[in-house]
C-alpha cells in the first residue's frame, strides 16, 4: 500500500469521525431543541440563503440605503448555551441622506473568527451590523440589526418580493423594536431607526 493510499484512507476516516461527532441540522427546517447538541452544525443544507446574498439598494432623490449581504459557513458560536457551528447571513450597510453620509459600515473587515467580537467604537454592540439566517421554513431572512447611532439592537427582516421574469430581485426591509423596560427617561430608547424602514430594496 503506497503512501498516497494510506493518506487518503486516513483523511477519509478523519472526515467520517468528524461527521459522526458533529450532527448536521438543516437550519431552514422545523427542527426541535432536542436536535441541538453540543458542537452540532446548523447548516444551510438546501442553499436557502442564496436569494438574500448580494448588494441591495434603495434610492429616493438624494437618499440612498445600501445593504451588502454575504453567507458565512460553519461559524463557531461559543456564546450560546449550547456551543455549535452554524451558517449565517451577515450584512453591512451604508445610509446617505440628503447627499450626506449618515453611517457607513461597508468597510468593516468581517471574517469567520471575528463575527462575535465587540465593536471597537460602539463597545456595547457587536462588530457585525446585521446577522441572522433563514430559520425554520420562514419565507424571509430573520436578522438582528445593530443601530449604532440610536444605541439599540433590534429585529430585522428581509422579505423577498414577487417580481416578473427578467426583473431584478427585490426585498422589503422591515425593522421592529422589541419591548424595552425603562426605569428612567434617560434609559428610554428612540423608537425610530437611523435608516429608512419598510422600504423596497433592489438587487444590484
Amino acid at each position: 500500500m503506497n503512501l498516497k493510499v494510506i493518506l487518503f484512507i486516513g483523511l477519509l476516516w478523519f472526515a467520517l469521525g468528524m461527521q459522526a461527532q458533529m450532527p448536521i441540522v438543516d437550519i431552514a427546517s422545523d427542527y426541535n431543541s432536542d436536535q441541538l447538541l453540543e458542537n452540532c452544525y446548523l447548516k444551510d443544507v438546501t442553499n436557502s440563503f442564496a436569494p438574500y446574498v448580494g448588494t441591495w439598494q434603495w434610492c429616493s432623490g438624494t437618499d440612498t440605503l445600501t445593504i451588502e449581504m454575504a453567507k458565512y459557513t460553519m461559524v463557531y458560536d461559543s456564546i450560546s448555551p449550547i456551543p455549535s457551528y452554524e451558517d449565517l447571513l451577515v450584512g453591512k450597510y451604508r445610509y446617505v441622506k440628503d447627499g450626506y453620509e449618515v453611517i457607513n459600515t461597508l468597510n468593516y473587515p468581517i471574517t469567520n473568527t471575528n463575527i462575535y467580537d465587540s465593536h471597537p467604537i460602539y463597545t456595547k454592540f457587536g462588530l457585525v451590523p446585521i446577522i441572522g439566517a433563514r430559520y425554520r421554513n420562514e419565507d424571509y431572512a430573520h436578522l438582528f440589526f445593530e443601530d449604532y447611532l440610536k444605541g439599540k439592537s433590534e429585529s430585522m427582516k428581509l422579505v423577498l418580493q414577487l417580481t416578473l421574469v427578467g426583473e431584478p430581485s427585490k426585498v422589503q426591509l422591515i425593522l421592529e423594536n422589541s419591548e424595552h423596560w425603562a426605569f428612567s427617561a434617560a434609559e428610554h430608547r428612540d423608537p425610530e431607526f437611523t435608516i429608512p424602514n419598510y422600504v423596497i430594496l433592489t438587487k444590484q
